[in-house]
């Protein structure tokens, strides 16, 4: 049995939109106005996967806790439960970022929610529109950073040495979960593997985004070598997002 269970995923904001064609036509709209009853069925989907896998802790981007757009409903609401009543979520854009008050945008966030108190940090890349990184100590010599990278290739690969710098800094071992946003190859993570101390544990043949007839590998998991063999990760489809989800299994 596994000692620590991970779920990450990217929620598309609960907009019930996956990676049909036909759903990104039709339910467009929901993309400036979606309305709390769809959400609620987003988030139901969701909680039988956290249900099914039964996870320590969820690590969630694309999660929105009250804009406009989402007729102000705090999606973070239905995850919160007796299970998992430990939970933090923070706007994902950079300090002083207007983003964080305009009306669209002022709940878009990432967040986490866990079956206990764990020891955590919100940390920030000095670049890019999306900045927030949790940073949360998992066991005392396993640390996990998880974050949301850049569209832009610029912006991404500076972001990837940055994340790389962090990893190095942490004590003991480290695993990374995001969505990488790697969009011309999993060669755009170059920075991070060369150094040596990190693997990839995704297969090239599981894509994690889809889009039509699209499939990219973006969402990620890496892991310290020393850990490589304690770990196990899985892919899961999520029915209301165009992302899978990643659910990641560390033996003791």
């Amino acid at each position: 049995m596994a000692a620590l269970k991970i779920l990450f995923s990217n929620l598309g904001y609960c907009r019930g939109i996956s990676g049909r064609l036909a759903e990104h036509v039709l339910y467009a709209y929901r993309h400036f106005y979606c309305s709390p009853r769809i959400q609620q069925q987003a988030l139901g989907l969701l909680n039988k996967l956290i249900a099914n896998e039964k996870p320590d802790l969820c690590c969630l981007v694309e999660i929105d806790r009250g804009s406009l757009g989402t007729a102000r409903f705090n999606q973070l609401q239905m995850l919160v439960n007796e299970t998992y009543p430990f939970f933090e979520i923070e706007n994902k854009y950079a300090r002083g970022s207007f983003l964080r008050s305009f009306a669209m945008t002022s709940g878009k966030s990432n967040a986490f929610i866990a079956k206990k108190k764990y020891p955590f940090e919100k940390m920030y890349f000095t670049r890019g529109v999306k900045r927030l990184i949790y940073k949360i100590t998992v066991e005392p010599n396993l640390t996990l950073f998880f974050a949301h990278f850049s569209l832009k290739k610029s912006i991404r690969m500076r972001q990837l040495v940055e994340m790389r710098d962090l990893a190095q800094k942490a004590p003991g071992d480290c695993i990374l979960l995001g969505d990488f946003n790697v969009l011309t190859g999993l060669q755009e993570i170059a920075p991070i593997l060369d150094e040596g101390r990190l693997v990839l544990l995704n297969r090239d043949d599981q894509p994690t985004f889809f889009f039509h007839r699209h499939k990219r590998i973006l969402d990620l998991c890496l892991v310290s070598r020393g850990i490589e063999n304690r770990c196990r990760l899985n892919i899961l489809p999520q029915p209301f997002s165009d992302h899978a989800a990643l659910v990641l299994e560390v033996d003791a």
